[in-house]
């Protein structure tokens, strides 16, 4: 069966919980939406008591090569590190520290939303603090296969869901081989993820380590 639209996200929202418990959550809200030009949005979606899985939401008047830009240039006169050149994620992940320290609740991302003006990119948690140990090299990797994702520059895909899990293969005499998944593996951010055109009638597959974009009737598992 294909899959469309938000079916290729792999996290799943089950309730939003009061965010009043949180301490320095407005603080953190409005230093995103300082440090990159956004509007920011974030819901709890954690059920527990004592922990909160944030649904950020930022939402920034960018093009996606123009997002990318920003991102990948260094911090002028960082004062967040040894190294000068710290990119712009690093105002993200100084911000995410801070909250955290401030709070006895614990916390962490189930998803993060970047909804520009010509794409949505939607990341989601695979392990504990999976989205803030891997938001630079995820940014990275945006930009390294950007030619490839977007057809050779001529179509940026309307969404792209990272990552996402391949469930199903099947051998030369259509016996299926399910494929394990470990979901502390940080290179699954890495293999596969969906991307859905405006033009398409189902979201493919965009292959990290072939570099190429994969259709047709692929099964996806979603957490």
């Amino acid at each position: 069966m294909s899959r469309q639209g938000n079916e290729f996200f792999n996290t799943h929202k089950v309730a939003i919980k009061a965010t009043d418990h949180i301490i320095g959550l407005d603080i953190f809200r409005r230093r995103l939406e300082k440090d990159f030009y956004a509007n920011v949005t974030i819901s709890d979606y954690d059920l527990k008591e004592g922990e909160a899985n944030l649904s950020i939401e930022i939402n920034c008047n960018f093009t996606l090569s123009e997002s990318l830009e920003y991102l990948l240039n260094p911090v002028p006169h960082s004062t967040l590190g040894p190294k000068s050149h710290s990119r712009k994620t690093t105002l993200f992940l100084k911000a995410y520290s801070d909250l955290r320290k401030v709070n006895t609740t614990a916390i962490d991302i189930s998803e993060l939303t970047i909804s520009l003006t010509d794409t949505n990119i939607l990341i989601s948690k695979i392990y504990e603090q999976s989205i803030c140990e891997q938001i630079e090299n995820i940014t990275t990797e945006l930009c390294h296969h950007n030619i490839y994702y977007t057809k050779g520059l001529s179509e940026t895909p309307f969404e792209i869901f990272i990552p996402i899990f391949e469930e199903v293969a099947l051998k030369a005499d259509n016996i299926p081989i399910v494929n394990p998944i470990d979901t502390n593996n940080k290179n699954n951010y890495f293999i596969y993820w969906g991307v859905y055109y405006n033009n398409a009638e189902e979201t493919a597959i965009y292959d990290l380590q072939s570099q190429k974009i994969i259709h047709g009737d692929i099964q996806i598992l979603n957490e």
